[in-house]
């Protein structure tokens, strides 16, 4: 019989994506996979024999809510982070447990996103291996800042920041979690500042996705800590491109720009694509734009599209502009062309500034300072800087020569060979 892998990830596309593509690689190897998440992102996996567990609430609607859109607003601060997380999270928490608890099925490992750390609840009650599976650097360390606190605080206080980042984040849910996890999983509460230290000191692993290139383990960081590389879909088998996409870049003309915010979802959508227009139009280039044909029609100018493999179209573009999260980074990088992020909050302000210290993308363009003129000399800098593209163009060469995916499956199947047999959620 098959080992059982349960997969739990609570965000956004963006972070349900590479666990996707870590589940369906899993499989491929043989186990038996099921992935917990919400419904609008099981699409990521249709077809593949992943089993895709629903659960609420879905991310994506809290975003498009006044208060959703303070979030989108936090920027690199923390604190706002928290506080909104305490408001809007907290509540929205409660009824996500207690179904992750009902769709959960006794499994030999459990992989979780750092949304979903009350996961490895379950791997406590099921006796069973686990692993976070993060998209930023979540262990604390002297050589850079934490991702969400902007620039370095120094050695130390790069330390302390990642641990009162983690504490802020904690507090706000501790109650909630404890209470789950005694009520529902009969499980102690964990202490007041949750368990991290000690897992910490347990070396507990962690699988990071994206790529040592990029961002190497720093030298502080244990052998626990496994950055493996990018997880990304390939483009499916059989996939073609719509026709019209096909022949507005066949089209003899300016370059082509991607432009796409993924779920960063705006309440002046109308707005957002006039600004894009200008901006490309100022630059001189078309674009392809991530968005609805049905409200915002195709024209010469940019083609509007629902979504397309990254894989098959970023290798097409001059330059990609998108928010800056992790897993469009790691597309855009690995496409080998330069990158302009326009990040809203928590982890992308960091992922953008790294892009810019690579020297494979301008200097980032934070969403709320957005213009069409800050926007097209962004666009501008990455088409027409050479040695941009000369260092992006060798850098994707690096990353598309790794097996990040296959890393962590390895990691993984090392540790179900000495995984015990899982015990029921109820016993």
């Amino acid at each position: 019989m098959s080992k059982k892998i349960t997969i739990v990830s609570v965000g956004l596309r963006g972070d349900i994506q590479p666990l996707a593509a870590l589940g369906v690689a899993l499989k491929g190897r043989g186990f038996d996979v099921q992935m917990i998440g919400a419904a609008r992102y099981a699409d990521t996996v249709l077809g593949t024999g992943v089993e895709y567990s629903a659960v609420q609430p879905d991310p994506e609607s809290l975003l498009v809510t006044p208060d959703g859109q303070r979030l989108l607003e936090c920027g690199d601060n923390p604190v706002a982070f928290a506080r909104w997380m305490r408001h809007i999270g907290g509540p929205a928490a409660d009824q996500l447990f207690q179904e992750i608890s009902t769709v959960a099925r006794p499994s030999d490992c459990v992989i979780y996103s750092p949304f979903a750390v009350p996961a490895e609840s379950l791997a406590e009650c099921w006796g069973a291996s686990s692993f976070m599976a993060s998209f930023v650097p979540v262990r604390p360390t002297r050589f850079f800042s934490p991702s969400g606190l902007g620039r370095s605080l120094g050695p130390v206080g790069n330390v302390w920041g990642a641990r009162l980042a983690e504490q802020a984040i904690w507090q706000v849910f501790r109650k909630r979690v404890n209470a789950w996890r005694t009520e529902t999983l009969h499980l102690p509460p964990w202490p007041l500042r949750g368990p991290f230290g000690q897992w910490r000191r347990q070396l507990r692993p962690t699988l990071y996705c994206y790529s040592p290139s990029v961002l190497p383990a720093p030298p502080d960081w244990p052998q626990s800590e496994h950055v493996t590389g990018y997880w990304l879909f390939d483009t499916p088998s059989g996939w073609e491109p719509p026709q019209d996409l096909a022949a507005f870049l066949e089209v003899q003309g300016p370059p082509v720009v991607y432009v796409g915010f993924g779920s960063m979802i705006t309440d002046d959508l109308r707005r957002r694509h006039q600004l894009v227009r200008s901006a490309l139009r100022a630059a001189g280039v078309r674009g392809v734009l991530l968005g609805n044909p049905d409200v915002t029609p195709s024209d010469d100018l940019v083609h509007v599209v629902p979504g397309v493999p990254h894989a098959w179209l970023f290798p097409r573009m001059a330059a990609v502009v998108h928010h800056g999260g992790a897993s469009t980074v790691g597309a855009g990088l690995t496409a080998g062309i330069p990158t302009v992020t326009c990040p809203h909050f928590f982890d992308q302000p960091f992922w953008g500034s790294l892009v810019h210290t690579l020297s494979v993308g301008p200097r980032p363009v934070p969403a709320p300072d957005l213009t069409a003129q800050n926007l097209a000399e962004a666009i501008n800098h990455a088409v027409n800087d050479q040695d941009m593209r000369r260092r992006a163009e060798q850098l994707g060469h690096r990353l598309r020569a790794e097996s990040g995916i296959e890393s962590a499956c390895d990691i993984v199947e090392r540790s179900l060979d000495r995984a015990p047999s899982p015990v029921s959620l109820t016993s």
